[in-house]
């Protein structure tokens, strides 16, 4: 497209639009910073007010968030769960840990406590589900002398870990995600649900 129909059409930017798309462009080349967040979100194809769904949903999500937090090796302080409604309107709600962690256990716990909050408040089906981390830490905590649960939860996540590298994320799952399965599309490698996305 000729730049003087860019610049009618875009006014300054464009130029800065021409200029990009031919490939002339002066600012230095920088290698991509750490992620600061890991997040998974999924739209269903139908807006559903069915609580067992959205659980499942979000035990799914939280065990594909966390996975991919023990791969990077960091744990996180902050789960923020997000909601789209049916009249397109979207909620974020936040909740800080008081020790960071990476196991699928605590992110699906505080993200289950953020959505029946939510529900709570919001009588209308839901259209998308997601949860997030941020405030990524560096691994390293004080240890719990009586409360050795967290220790246990961690193995257990490490040799799940191991399991779904070698056999595909749906070949151990959890009884809350079975319902999944029978709903979402599968193939060699389990279900995936239809519309998933990553972001960070």
């Amino acid at each position: 497209m000729p730049l003087s129909a860019l610049k009618s059409h875009f006014g300054a930017s464009g130029e800065l639009l021409h200029r990009l798309a031919n490939g002339i462009d002066d600012r230095h080349v920088e290698l991509p910073s750490a992620a600061k967040s890991i997040s998974r979100e999924t739209t269903f194809g139908k807006d559903t007010q069915d609580r067992s769904l959205l659980k499942a949903t979000l035990r799914y999500l939280s065990e594909r968030v966390g996975s991919e937090l023990r791969q990077r090796g960091k744990p996180a302080r902050c789960i923020t769960l997000k909601l789209r409604y049916a009249d397109f309107t979207t909620i974020t709600r936040s909740h800080t840990l008081r020790q960071a962690s990476n196991t699928d256990q605590a992110i699906f716990d505080t993200g289950l406590k953020l959505l029946r909050r939510a529900l709570s408040q919001e009588k209308q089906p839901v259209r998308l589900i997601g949860i997030g981390v941020s405030n990524l830490v560096e691994p390293g905590k004080q240890l719990d002398m009586l409360d050795t649960s967290a220790q246990r939860q961690e193995q257990l996540n490490r040799a799940i870990d191991r399991i779904r590298k070698k056999y595909g994320f749906t070949a151990i799952q959890t009884g809350q995600t079975l319902l999944l399965k029978d709903i979402f599309p599968t193939n060699k490698e389990g279900y995936t649900l239809q519309t998933p996305s990553l972001s960070r």
